[in-house]
């Protein structure tokens, strides 16, 4: 378990980071496809809490491990807006748009948000169940290759809604900003105290992103029991 846990975490923390330093699919989903044939064999590669969680209900994994695996990729979504944030510095054009953001909703184009990271979500944890636990496909090699670009197409795809699909690339993107006031050279405390005001107004909305991409994984895992009931 500990070899697992340990990929689950070096895994997650270089694709946040690599999520948080870049807005664009290709390199995410390239790294992605990098990370899944590094830890597939060890941890199952899942990276993703949505992921874990379908797993789980796709009852190839116990509840202690999802949990574990959960904790273990939040942590490192931490450790990678952290460790961004000392290499990157602080950028003060974000702190000034994160003040001028202040008068507005955090509600705003929620639903479709949401709606667009239900889908991805389910898309993205349907194709993973698909290639990397069917009895269909045992076997295949080519499975990083097809979550990659699902990946790759969604996002691109759905670019204006800027869609992460993971709980933990959520969390870790969300954090950025405070974690890099920590290490600006300019701004100080008065930086860090509007990234963390901003931060907790924005909480409610980062909890609703992660909770629809939640349950696009479960949805994912219940759709795949549906139409495979024999795939155990």
């Amino acid at each position: 378990m500990r070899n697992k846990l340990f990929i689950e975490a070096l895994c997650t923390f270089f694709l946040c980071a690599g999520s948080i330093l870049t807005q664009g699919p290709i390199p995410i989903a390239a790294l992605l496809c990098a990370l899944i044939y590094l830890g597939a064999a060890i941890s199952g590669a899942h990276y993703n809490p949505a992921v874990s969680l379908a797993v789980r209900l796709r009852r190839r994994a116990g509840t202690k491990s999802m949990f574990a695996y959960m904790a273990v990729q939040f942590a490192a979504a931490i450790l990678a807006a952290v460790v961004v944030g000392l290499i990157a510095g602080h950028d003060a054009e974000h702190t000034k748009g994160a003040v001028e953001a202040l008068s507005d909703s955090p509600y705003e184009g929620v639903w479709s948000s949401s709606v667009v990271e239900i889908l991805g979500t389910f898309l993205l944890v349907l194709v993973i169940l698909m290639v990397g636990t069917s009895r269909l496909t045992a076997g295949n090699s080519y499975f990083g290759v097809a979550i990659a670009l699902t990946v790759l197409g969604f996002e691109g795809t759905f670019a204006e809604f800027t869609p992460t699909l993971n709980p933990a690339v959520t969390l870790g993107s969300a954090f950025h900003g405070v974690a890099s006031a920590l290490f600006g050279d300019t701004g100080g405390v008065e930086a860090l105290i509007k990234e963390g005001v901003y931060l907790a107004k924005t909480a409610p909305r980062i909890l609703i992103d992660m909770s629809a991409q939640l349950a696009g994984g479960v949805l994912a895992a219940f759709s795949f029991r549906m139409l495979f009931p024999e795939d155990r």
